[in-house]
């Protein structure tokens, strides 16, 4: 057997066994990591719906998740806590499909519904993996139609980064209505925290 193939198993195993070990620390590291950042932001950044308890308990959510889909679904469930609609979007190979969506009229619409990989929104957000506010003309104009425009003029993607690459997205927006809230401090946090656990529970099952 070569050097790397006897060394391989051990590796494996002293990695598994560290992370099992401190998976609840790095629950805690997260929820720790989080609440410093909220401390950090101006008052008027952090309205008072998104208080840190809230958000800590929408983390800590996310985190007993034990499937990616599991996980993805809190993510959904915590985001529809700070913004009037939600939806979030599988991307794979440049293209966004939906996959499932909170506070729209018609909820099991945005399943399978495909962003358009020109909407200048999509471009930049899986373009430059990084959170993008857009007014109504940057997003997908077919979705704007189907699901009514956002009052406030505004919409939101998040990407969910992965390995370096966008995983999916998250689409929120204060609603049709005017009366939504969007609280796009909040939204970032639940997606840059859920991002860290998805990687931690990926190398781990790799190392299973």
């Amino acid at each position: 057997m070569t050097e790397r193939g006897w060394m391989e198993p051990i590796v494996e195993r002293v990695v598994t066994q560290v992370l099992e070990n401190h998976a609840g620390q790095l629950r805690t590291e997260i929820v720790r990591r989080v609440m410093e950042e909220i401390a950090a932001q101006p008052a008027t950044e952090s309205p008072a719906a998104a208080n840190s308890a809230d958000l800590a308990r929408a983390v800590s959510e996310i985190q007993l998740g034990t499937s990616q889909k599991e996980i993805l679904k809190a993510l959904l469930d915590g985001c529809s806590s700070y913004a009037a609609r939600v939806a979030l979007f599988v991307v794979r190979g440049g293209n966004a499909t939906g996959w499932q969506g909170r506070g729209f009229k018609a909820n099991d619409a945005v399943k399978d519904f495909a962003l358009d990989p020109k909407a200048t929104a999509v471009v930049r957000v899986i373009g430059d993996r990084t959170f993008v506010s857009a007014p109504t003309a940057d997003l997908d104009g077919r979705f704007v139609q189907d699901f009514g425009a956002p009052a406030k003029g505004e919409g939101r993607f998040l990407p969910l980064v992965l390995k370096d690459k966008v995983a999916a997205l998250i689409y929120a927006d204060a609603g049709t209505n005017g009366d939504g809230q969007l609280d796009g401090g909040a939204l970032e946090l639940l997606v840059l925290s859920t991002s860290a656990w998805l990687e931690v529970s990926t190398l781990r099952k790799q190392t299973a």
